[in-house]
């Protein structure tokens, strides 16, 4: 993988996420068959209009991993009080970050050291169908170096620290392993929160409320009279607004850079720093709007506040209106604030794993499984598919992590998604090994929780999540 110079395209050989391990300041064609070369059993139920979302009764989650317990499986119950004082004690940012034992804690408890938004679920919540498939537990794939990657029951209980995993095909769960958090436990999405922000401004889209060819600061008042009256949100959700807002190794590691202070005034700030920071940020040279992409999760938070502004609503309140209200969820849904209040969207939701599963299966032809109507439209997923820009992404930090994730170069990133592919399928990574993939075409999606330092191993669950996908329609 390589880094991109936050000035040009040219790379260095720094890890963008390593760093965030580190930092003080912030804090090939796959092979599915591998290991397998067997049958599929799960459904093939066509949807046909709205379904039952309320399922069947025997619908309760199993943990395919129970007979392959690991080091993780600690985390299933409470911890020493001695432990949670001495982490209590020793909590920063940057041990948040750290994927350290203590950070395990913290992202497993966020309500505890973070103030949080809450929307409640529905009085009668859904169930999901199983149909679970034990042999994706020896799933391979290859790597971006023509390697067999280890088998999938292995890499759970290897050192990326994988807390549960599941997924989904034909609207019937087919895998779940909670190897380092019981089913009913709350985890962090950290980035992957950033398809919910880019799925709101897509259906106010679709309802004639929202336009990304818009200029930013048209639905952001705060933001007139600054750069942002040249970007649109149209860049802004592909990451390519051409500002010196990266979250680059030589950006972080520079304890004045734009990004280190917009991070520190974020989690660490007083009133709406932040926001004043978004009004400061400053154009690169000979690099034009939609050009490059360049990731930051600092855009991400002009889309959350354009939400809050044309709806005259809190973010969170309108997301638990247009989708988590819709899918039937089992428990509530969390959003860590700023130190203004505003939901910080480009990272800090949390869900049990089910519940996050019920949200991706809306971008999949079985969305009727959890929900009485379609919230991503065809419409809607298409647009998400396709705003991106391939040529931005050519070269970008973001394609290299990629390629390495899952063996093979996605086609673009597109409307807050970091990996695309020419067959539709879309991924979404969040700091420390977060995950969510959708295969429209397959019918399929999964998602990952993790807990462990970037600069480990090639983080490889997105590739399991292709690989399974492409082996269950039968690769």
């Amino acid at each position: 993988m390589k880094e991109v110079n936050n000035k040009s395209k040219e790379s260095t050989s720094i890890d963008r996420r390593d760093f965030l391990t580190k930092s003080l300041l912030f804090g090939t064609a796959l092979g599915a068959t591998g290991a397998l070369g067997v049958g599929c059993t799960t459904a093939t139920q066509k949807n046909n209009g709205a379904a039952d979302i309320t399922g069947p009764s025997n619908t309760k989650p199993i943990d395919m991993m129970k007979d392959f317990p690991g080091h993780m499986n600690k985390w299933k119950k409470p911890m020493p009080y001695d432990f949670i004082k001495k982490a209590t004690a020793n909590f920063s940012t940057a041990n948040w970050q750290s994927g350290n034992e203590e950070s395990i804690y913290y992202n497993l408890n966020i309500p505890r050291f973070f103030n949080v938004d809450i929307a409640m679920p529905n009085l009668e919540h859904g169930t999901l169908e199983r149909n679970h498939n034990f042999n994706l537990l020896d799933l391979t794939f290859k790597d971006k170096d023509g390697k067999q990657t280890a088998q999938l029951k292995d890499y759970i209980n290897g050192p990326k620290q994988i807390q549960a995993m599941m997924m989904a095909h034909k609207g019937k769960v087919v895998f779940e392993a909670y190897s380092g958090m019981n089913p009913t436990d709350f985890h962090i999405w950290m980035s992957a929160s950033k398809t919910a922000s880019s799925l709101l401004t897509n259906i106010l889209e679709a309802e004639g409320r929202f336009n990304y060819d818009d200029m930013v600061s048209k639905h952001i008042p705060e933001l007139k009279g600054t750069i942002w009256d040249e970007i649109s949100y149209k860049d802004t959700a592909n990451m390519a607004t051409g500002l010196d807002v990266e979250e680059s190794f030589e950006n972080l590691t520079n304890p004045n850079s734009w990004i280190t202070n917009f991070f520190r005034s974020v989690f660490e700030g007083k009133g709406d720093e932040w926001l004043q920071l978004l009004k400061s940020a400053k154009k690169l040279e000979n690099e034009p709007a939609g050009s490059h992409m360049r990731y930051s999760s600092a855009v991400t938070m002009a889309l959350v506040l354009a939400v809050q502004n044309i709806t005259n609503q809190t973010w969170t309140d309108v997301f638990h209106e247009k989708v988590w209200s819709k899918i039937a969820p089992k428990n509530q849904f969390m959003v860590g604030l700023t130190p203004d209040s505003v939901p910080i969207g480009a990272g800090h939701i949390n869900t049990t794993p089910e519940d996050m599963l019920r949200y991706a299966m809306l971008y999949t032809p079985s969305w009727n499984k959890v929900a009485q109507e379609q919230v991503v439209t065809e419409s809607i997923l298409k647009r998400t598919q396709t705003m991106g820009d391939p040529k931005a992404y050519e070269g970008c930090t973001e394609q290299g992590y990629g390629t390495a994730w899952f063996g093979e170069a996605p086609e673009r990133n597109s409307c807050q998604w970091d990996s695309v592919f020419a067959d539709g399928a879309m991924f979404k990574h969040g700091n420390m090994g977060q995950g969510i993939y959708v295969d429209p075409k397959r019918d399929f999606c999964g998602i990952t929780f993790a807990l462990a330092p970037n600069n480990g191993p090639v983080d490889h669950s997105p590739g399991y999540l292709r690989a399974a996908a492409k082996f269950l329609a039968g690769a």
